[in-house]
């Protein structure tokens, strides 16, 4: 059963580089813009949600993967021109596997260097705490 997702995607990230013909699109924007197109036919499964900034620019281009409880995965250092079609599969099996738990050996190469850090669910209202 598919469980909705948010992909949280900085928007200010910078290319690594000069992009040829980018404008005044970000490297963040450019990637937003061509995860839109591969999510397209998953609206109501993945929202990309665009962040002003998630204060992690020395390793742009930044984006968090987090559904109601499953692990929240945090991505870094991925490539504004080729990483959406990767990242959009990897957010697609996400959504399809028991509290996010994706196989490690079904993750393509680009999402397995990207991920940098695995949190786990948050903790529902309803369930001890252990306080410290």
């Amino acid at each position: 059963m598919t469980q909705p997702a948010t992909l949280f995607v900085c928007a200010l990230c910078k290319f690594p580089s000069p992009a040829p013909g980018a404008g005044d699109t970000t490297g963040g924007q450019h990637l937003i813009d061509q995860l839109a197109e591969c999510l397209a036919a998953d609206q109501g499964e993945i929202t990309i949600q665009p962040v002003r900034c998630m204060a992690a620019c020395d390793r742009a281009c930044n984006a968090a993967l987090t559904a109601p409880g499953k692990l929240t995965l945090i991505f870094n250092g991925l490539s504004p021109q080729a990483a959406a079609p990767d990242l959009a599969e990897f957010c697609r099996q996400y959504a399809e596997a028991t509290g996010g738990k994706v196989p490690y050996g079904l993750r393509s190469p680009a999402i397995k260097q990207a991920t940098a850090y695995v949190l786990p669910p948050l903790v529902e209202a309803h369930s001890p705490t252990v306080r410290v």
